[in-house]
């Protein structure tokens, strides 16, 4: 008998048994789901007695959309943070839509430092805060959890992720097999190559877990209504002609109010969609089983089998599941589904049935109590989708966790109640800030479709620190993009546009022109051909190792080419915004650290964007430009990803102030090269119509001439450490810019060069990358950035700032170098006197010094300069620590002589032996 027969044979008598009624399986492309609904007696015993009493409110100072893990905590931290008066409406029972149904499951740490932070203060509210206020339990219990891996590779990846989870204070380690025997007796580690223990995991009970914040947010005053719909969501135009919620339209009466909190979850496009906002998640169905009582298997931890499955114990049973290449999209979700689920799909399924009796032989011989198979919802890159949607303002978006909702839903709804009250949260979530995305693709529903399908194929794969994604490409393109691909650019993405990461060269030396990024193949999923060969998907997978990769010498030359000759750079996807009407004096005074207004001529500044609590935004580069009309406009430019979050924020500052300034975000319109290397001048020289202008141009200033013909803004700046030059144009005229560049070009022994090279090349010269070594949660102190906060004017932030200066430093940002023949590529922990003091926020190599770079936060209040240098520091990755040597600033040319063009012959020599060695 297959293994296949016996798990349908099994699930009718799994059926017989459930007291559930399942939905039918819905393919791909189906569309055939119907809602069978389901009641527990939790809710009837506990929602029914203690909801719905009060009177219908005819307005609220916030309105929370749904009673699901996340919406619960929100109602309750927005009562808890004094947000005024909260009410909480759920179209059926609380948890009725995805919380009842989930696996339960609280792992310690995550991928990354926002999804990790979340998570802990989600155990933090279930293990003390809640059982405190409430004087019952949450629903918690703590198990622990096994990360198993059966490869190296699989276990590098682990510790690669453990070593940045100590970095954040999570207790970890690393086991042996037969250490991994010994926590847990039922396990199978014979195909184990190695294993990571987390003890502070645990699972939760989503009834007790959800009604433990109803009864804490009644307590606060905060009103629950269940069975209550919403129908629409009112909304009117502020002065700036932006939109604003103003009421809820409910089943029960319409509530005014200028704050909605959509925690809908799988639903929360749908509520979206009444606001006019996009909210970029689809719902796939998810599936496990609850097996029949296993001898032995109480009090062991769950397991995280690397590729495979999840296991979790449950009483005397095991609850397992996991993530396919093929799982069913669920394109249209009832809107009243409640307590439903689908039939399991076993042939789908039946990969973790095998991957679990492996890990747990026991569960081979032990029949199925029940399976559960419901809707999930996942986003494109696989991070939840929180904070105030950018279309209309006041709609705040707290959804798709990605199955996670549950783990993170405690700090998520925190987070969500402090952006509403404060304005911002209280940690950096720029990751998850649903203004990482841009508002328009070529095809939004195919970018969606696809991006959202390899999140959640890809959610237990290994992640590579190069690796790149196949779905969703092709959405934006710079107007440079044919002729990048003719110099033979591999492409990466970034905020949507393709990139070039580097350029690659084949057997003859010439430019590989065969590394097209094809359609979304769905690796081969529903009936889709896989394409083959793919010399795209190639030359990707060649990068995909933890170790150096295939192009860290491609890289390489185009770094030192940099250093001693000069490269082009297209940086056209850089945000781009303007600040424009009667007001844009007063916006630039007040949103920026330094005095645009009263700045000189053709000045560029470099200047900082803080939040009340002098959180750095953003750090922009900026100048004050005139119109045609000889007004003051003012034109900023900034890191792509963020170029909906710089512009929210300097339209709240006008709307809060009540300011006449439009921020118009003009990306498309304009464009930017960048000539960087001591060639630069030589290079530019031949086509500047007024050439002597290049030496008379001082760093960080502009002036309006032609190149090659074309009107353009030419500024002397740069990202990278050399004297350069960027060229700012209309879109339109960069082709013809290119070309004449790259025709002085080659006659310099110059090149082209990608992101790749300037990443590496800005982190060696020392400068910061928003949202990695700086962020919102860190202050131009801790960077090292308050020369560029002037202390003789007010602008947002200032007070704090001004008050901040008084005080020691809770923490100071510095760089290392890390001597070692691995990659260091960022997130590892920094280990200070043998303790650990941080994590590394962003590194590369450093070509020009040979070695590994970095930078991180030393958690060590009141460090001192002489402690920096002279202290013991190491770099802990993949759990070996490599001893590190700490700089305050970076110690490749710290003093800036090379954007002077003040070059050191010797220095030279020795750059161009390192190219010539490549």
């Amino acid at each position: 008998m297959s293994i296949t027969t016996r798990m349908r044979d099994l699930n009718k008598l799994a059926t017989l048994r459930c007291t559930r009624t399942y939905l039918h399986s819905t393919r791909y492309k189906s569309q055939d789901v119907k809602d069978v609904p389901y009641e527990s007696s939790i809710h009837k015993s506990k929602s029914d007695k203690t909801l719905d009493r009060a009177k219908f409110p005819t307005e609220a100072d916030v309105v929370v959309i749904g009673g699901g893990s996340v919406g619960c905590s929100a109602a309750y931290h927005l009562a808890k943070q004094n947000g005024g008066s909260v009410v909480l409406v759920e179209k059926h029972k609380i948890t009725s839509g995805t919380t009842w149904h989930t696996a339960g499951i609280l792992w310690s740490f995550r991928g990354s430092e926002s999804e990790t932070l979340l998570q802990l203060q989600t155990r933090d509210l279930i293990s003390k805060i809640l059982p405190e206020e409430n004087g019952d339990s949450a629903g918690w219990q703590r198990t622990g959890t096994i990360l198993t891996a059966k490869t190296k590779e699989e276990y590098k990846d682990f510790t690669l992720q453990t070593s940045f989870a100590k970095g954040l204070g999570v207790e970890i380690q690393e086991i042996t097999p037969a250490e991994a025997k010994e926590i847990h007796p039922l396990l199978n580690v014979d195909d184990m190559y190695g294993a990571v223990y987390s003890p502070g995991d645990g699972t939760i009970d989503p009834a007790t877990y959800c009604m433990a914040y109803v009864k804490a947010a009644q307590h606060r005053g905060a009103k629950v209504f269940e069975n209550c719909s919403v129908n629409g969501i009112l909304k009117a135009d502020d002065h700036l002609g932006l939109e604003r919620v103003v009421g809820v339209e409910t089943s029960k009466g319409t509530i005014k109010t200028n704050i909605v909190v959509n925690c809908a979850g799988a639903w929360s496009p749908y509520i979206g969609k009444m606001a006019g906002v996009r909210i970029p998640q689809l719902t796939f169905q998810h599936a496990y089983i609850v097996t029949q009582g296993i001898e032995g298997i109480l009090n062991t931890p769950m397991i995280k089998d690397h590729g495979t499955v999840y296991i979790k114990p449950q009483g005397d049973a095991l609850q397992f599941g996991g993530y396919e290449m093929n799982p069913h999209l669920v394109k249209d979700l009832p809107v009243d589904f409640a307590f439903g689920l689908y039939d399991l799909d076993w042939d789908i399924f039946a990969q973790h049935f095998d991957a679990t009796v492996n890990r747990i032989p026991a569960v081979g011989n032990v029949g199925i109590r029940s399976t559960v198979c419901g809707p999930e919802s996942f986003t494109p890159d696989g991070k939840p989708n929180m904070g105030e949607s950018p279309e209309v303002r006041g709609f705040f978006v707290g959804s798709g966790y990605n199955s996670g909702g549950m783990m993170m839903g405690g700090g998520a709804g925190r987070q969500l109640a402090h952006w509403v009250t404060h304005g911002r949260p209280e940690i950096d979530l720029f990751n998850c800030d649903i203004r990482r995305y841009q508002t328009s693709y070529t095809n939004y529903n195919k970018w969606l479709t696809e991006t959202c399908h390899e999140r959640f194929a890809k959610r237990f794969s290994l992640v590579y620190p190069r690796d790149h994604n196949l779905g969703g490409r092709n959405q934006r393109k710079t107007k440079l993009h044919q002729t990048d691909s003719d110099l033979g650019a591999l492409f990466g993405i970034r905020y949507g546009f393709e990139r070039p990461a580097y350029y690659i060269k084949d057997g003859q030396n010439k430019p590989n022109c065969n590394l097209k990024v094809l359609d979304y193949d769905f690796y081969g999923s529903y009936d889709n051909k896989k394409h083959d060969p793919y010399p795209y998907y190639d030359a990707v997978t060649n990068d995909c190792t933890f170790e150096f990769p295939d192009s860290h010498k491609t890289v390489g030359k185009e770094c030192l080419t940099c250093r001693t000759s000069a490269i082009l750079l297209d940086s056209s996807y850089m945000a781009k915004i303007f600040l424009t009407g009667p007001d844009a004096d007063q916006l630039a005074q007040i949103a920026f650290s330094r005095n645009l207004v009263k700045s000189e001529d053709g000045q560029f500044m470099y200047t900082l964007m803080l939040n009340d609590r002098a959180g750095i935004e953003g750090d922009v580069i900026a100048t004050r430009v005139k119109n045609a009309s000889g007004e003051n406009e003012y034109y900023v430019t900034f890191s792509s990803s963020g170029a909906l979050h710089c512009k929210m924020y300097l339209q709240n500052i006008a709307q809060r102030k009540g300011l006449n300034c439009i921020v118009e975000d003009r990306t498309e319109e304009r464009s930017i090269l960048s000539v960087q290397g001591p060639k630069s001048r030589d290079i530019l020289k031949p086509i500047v119509q007024e050439s002597n202008i290049l030496k008379k141009l001082k760093y960080s200033q502009w002036s309006n001439i032609e190149i090659a013909g074309r009107n353009v803004m030419l500024g002397r700046l740069s990202f990278v450490g050399e004297l350069g030059y960027e060229v700012h144009c209309h879109s339109d005229d960069v082709k013809c810019i290119h070309d004449a560049i790259m025709e002085q070009a080659g006659k310099h022994n110059a090149c082209v060069a990608g992101y790749r090279a300037m990443e590496s090349l800005s982190s060696e010269t020392g400068f910061h990358h928003w949202s990695h070594s700086i962020h919102a949660a860190d202050t131009p102190g801790e960077a090292d950035l308050l020369r560029f906060c002037e202390d003789s004017k007010d602008y947002i932030g200032s007070k704090s700032l001004a008050e901040l200066r008084k005080k020691p430093l809770p923490k100071k940002l510095v760089c290392f170098t890390i001597d070692t023949d691995v990659p260091i590529t960022g997130h590892e922990a920094i280990w200070f006197n043998d303790k650990v003091v941080g994590f590394l926020r962003h590194a590369d190599f450093a070509y020009a010094l040979d070695t590994n770079l970095g930078y991180g936060y030393v958690n060590v209040p009141g460090i001192t300069e002489k402690e920096i240098t002279e202290g013991n520091f190491a770099i802990e990755r993949m759990a070996v620590k490599h001893p590190a040597k700490a700089y305050t600033t970076s110690p490749f040319d710290p003093r800036f002589e090379r954007i002077r063009g003040k070059y050191s012959s010797n220095v030279q020599e020795q750059l161009a032996k390192k190219l010539n060695a490549l």
